[in-house]
């Protein structure tokens, strides 16, 4: 129901959409403040034919992981723009990058990241996703995983995206979006000055991730998070029955991943 109700009021006023969104994930963490293992907030990937693993950080940080294998991040400055509770940027780390940034809309989210994170090429900054706090040509690398589809204006965040990045430089990008307007998404990008590369549909690694994870997360939404928002969480986590898991299951929804390039 929640994602429903934010997909119509996106239709109706992006702006209003969006800070509804920034709301929802101020209010969602302070019930989950103490819980400073939770690094991560993406639906995982798992691999079908692999084995499977049922560890939910191993799940979400495999997300990443299937983005960074696009590009090489050593001795690269790199920006995660919705870094969320910093799991990603963490993650990054173990590439060798020169400098890691984190962006993000929510004001706890961000103050949860400086508090956990203490390495100093790894910085953290509150900011919005559609006007990035940043000079022209100033990252190599920027990573947008299971974000975009909050904004009130992805043209707009594309653009930033290209200003952002220095020449020749590469957007990594995952999210999900209606299956009949995917087709859309690569014409946006390269009208932004963002050539697609690669492009992927991994539904099926996220679906079978979200029915891995159920477990975790049902849990921890009953242990932490009073029962007046327990549905509404167990809707924006995907739970199994949840509005997305019906509509990735039944595959009116696409998950996709790409690599673009500033051209």
């Amino acid at each position: 129901m929640l994602s429903k109700l934010f997909r119509k009021l996106v239709d109706i006023s992006p702006k209003l959409s969006l800070r509804l969104w920034k709301l929802f994930y101020e209010f969602t963490a302070r019930p989950f403040k103490k819980l400073t293992n939770w690094k991560f907030m993406n639906y995982g990937f798992a691999y079908p034919d692999g084995e499977l693993v049922e560890d939910h950080d191993t799940l979400c940080a495999n997300l990443y992981r299937h983005l960074f294998a696009k590009a090489a991040l050593k001795d690269k400055d790199v920006l995660e723009v919705g870094c969320g509770r910093g799991g990603g940027c963490h993650l990054v780390l173990q590439y060798q990058p020169k400098t890691v940034t984190g962006l993000d809309y929510s004001e706890n989210g961000i103050k949860f990241c400086k508090q956990t994170y203490k390495q100093d090429n790894l910085n953290f900054v509150a900011g919005n996703a559609e006007s990035l706090p940043f000079e022209d040509n100033s990252f190599d690398i920027i990573v947008n995983l299971e974000s975009s589809h909050c904004y009130g204006n992805r043209e707009n965040f594309f653009k930033e995206v290209a200003r952002a990045l220095k020449p020749g430089g590469y957007f990594l990008y995952a999210d999900f979006m209606g299956r009949v307007h995917y087709p859309k998404r690569p014409a946006q990008l390269t009208n932004c000055q963002l050539k697609v590369i690669t492009e992927q549909d991994i539904t099926a690694n996220v679906l079978l991730s979200m029915d891995l994870n159920a477990p975790y997360r049902e849990a921890m939404i009953k242990k932490l998070a009073p029962k007046i928002i327990r549905k509404p969480l167990g809707d924006f986590v995907g739970l199994p029955g949840s509005d997305i898991y019906n509509r990735f299951n039944s595959g009116e929804t696409i998950y996709f991943s790409m690599l673009c390039e500033k051209v």
